[in-house]
């Protein structure tokens, strides 16, 4: 890998793309929720930007300083600090999030909470609910690829401005690739040998579902959670039909309804949703299920990149396919143009593995293909879907292995996978 040098501590060092935005949205709001999964790199995000702009703070992993905000939630935010910032806030419970909107609300004080979570606030409606109308909130996921390589990528910028093909993308060889998509985007990993990554990706897996569920969750036979995960690894990308998957795994399908929903809720995994209008005519409405790390994807399909690069690699177009998914997810987070991501299919079979709409309604189609070569035959759905949407498609755009950019006619070209982060 092509990429900045990660070891010996460096990895606290990388500049994270969304941080500027966080520190507009504390210019603008009185509490900025940045949300993540855990050991995605919040925490060091956070005592960056507290490097910036002063102020205490307080991570309630630390044992005391959670006995602290559970006894005294309000004295825990008090004081004339300009900034606070309060790091895995959800083990504070309602009470300190009570305390923080009590005190947000105060038009005595021009306090402003930073506050971190690797619980989806939106998904605790007890948490959701105090914070309504108060808090912005964003989200902070692993290294993008372009934060590896020490740029600011802007690929979904540039293809809703209609710019995507005048790039000059990086030389990445096939196994190149193959090593960025098992190495994942998590910080502490990629400084890690792959023996050891396999290790921490065990530790990691059973910390969140033995500790970071039950805590705020309760959930019953937390037990049956990593081999859930497990099985979801290798169905990344692929159709989320719940009732198929609970008779493979093995679960009652009351217990998968209340199990899929944790596991979004911690970051681990995100339902696409089926993208449709009424010109369309029958369509699927199936969301698509992605692991939203390759690199966890890889550790629990037991995959390599020497597994990937081999002639049948049942897993590799899966693995393409989240990859791009989880690098527009990231670039979402800190882009100039809010657009919504989601899949197509048809019931006669076509279908685009990505569709992103802009805030004006120009759609954009993106495939993958796991492959070093790309011919007219790949841009089939993405025909289909442009006959469909007519003026409103606005480009097709297939996202392969090879490392030229190619075009295939009108509003059709194929671009390297590293155009990503050009």
């Amino acid at each position: 890998m092509n990429s900045v040098p990660l070891g010996s501590g460096t990895a606290r060092l990388v500049p994270r793309n969304v941080g500027d935005v966080v520190v507009e949205a504390l210019e603008a709001f009185r509490v900025v929720v940045i949300n993540g999964p855990r050991q995605s790199g919040k925490s060091t995000l956070m005592r960056q930007i507290r490097s910036r702009l002063g102020g205490p703070l307080h991570n309630l992993d630390v044992e005391a300083l959670r006995q602290a905000a559970l006894d005294d939630p309000a004295g825990l935010v008090l004081g004339d600090e300009r900034y606070v910032y309060i790091d895995e806030v959800q083990r504070g419970g309602d009470p300190l999030v009570r305390a923080v909107k009590e005190r947000a609300d105060d038009p005595d004080t021009m306090t402003r909470f930073l506050l971190a979570g690797s619980t989806n606030f939106l998904s605790v409606p007890s948490l959701a609910e105090s914070l309504t109308g108060r808090a912005v909130i964003l989200e902070v996921w692993p290294f993008s690829q372009g934060e590896i390589e020490g740029r600011r990528d802007r690929f979904a910028d540039r293809l809703v401005a209609g710019d995507a093909a005048e790039v000059s993308a990086p030389a990445v060889t096939r196994q190149e690739y193959f090593e960025r998509i098992c190495a994942g985007g998590y910080p502490e990993p990629l400084v890690l040998p792959a023996r050891l990554r396999t290790r921490w990706f065990t530790s990691y897996v059973d910390t969140i579902t033995q500790r970071d569920i039950a805590d705020f969750a309760g959930a019953r036979r937390i037990g049956e959670l990593p081999r859930l995960l497990r099985y979801l690894a290798g169905k990344t990308a692929q159709e989320l039909v719940k009732s198929r998957l609970a008779d493979e795994v093995g679960l009652e399908r009351h217990a998968l309804a209340g199990y899929l929903p944790l596991l979004e809720t911690v970051f681990l995994t995100r339902e696409l949703p089926a993208w449709s209008r009424n010109p369309l005519g029958k369509v699927t409405r199936t969301p698509k299920i992605h692991l939203t790390d390759t690199g966890l994807a890889a550790h629990l399909h037991g995959t390599t990149p020497a597994a990937l690069a081999q002639p049948i690699a049942p897993l590799r177009g899966q693995l393409v396919e989240t990859f791009v998914h989880n690098e527009m997810l990231r670039q979402l987070s800190w882009s100039d143009q809010p657009v919504s991501l989601s899949h197509w299919r048809d019931r006669e079979g076509a279908e685009v593995d990505l569709v992103v709409e802009s805030s004006v309604g120009a759609v954009f189609g993106l495939e993958t293909k796991a492959s070093s070569t790309v011919t007219s035959e790949d841009f089939r759905w993405l025909r289909r879907l442009h006959d469909k949407l007519g003026d409103t498609f606005a480009q097709g755009v297939v996202l392969y292995l090879g490392p030229d950019v190619l075009r295939f006619g009108p509003k059709q070209v194929a671009l390297p996978l590293s155009a990503l982060w050009a």
